[in-house]
């Protein structure tokens, strides 16, 4: 191969190279905005968690309360699993 097809080559994996780090990039920050979202959504569940514990269970559906229950298991669990320990 010529010396110019051997530059042309080694620009075509330098632009495929930059789209893919942009794209890293913007996956990452993507992610990082998806984790403060969850854990504010874990935050508020634990708030009204709380909120729900400190009432007496007659003033509360019980519908809501298994509710409140399963949402706060499953964003603890999640909150757990895939933003604490990454």
């Amino acid at each position: 191969m010529l010396e110019n097809d051997y530059l042309e080559l080694a620009n075509e994996a330098q632009k495929k190279y930059n789209e893919l780090d942009e794209r890293n990039a913007k996956n990452l920050q993507e992610l990082k905005q998806l984790k403060k979202e969850l854990i504010t959504c874990y935050g508020y569940v634990r708030i009204l968690d709380s909120v729900y514990n400190n009432q007496e269970a007659d003033d509360l559906e019980p519908q809501i309360q298994l509710m409140i229950e399963v949402l706060r298991e499953f964003l603890s669990q999640f909150t757990e699993e895939n933003i604490l320990n990454n």
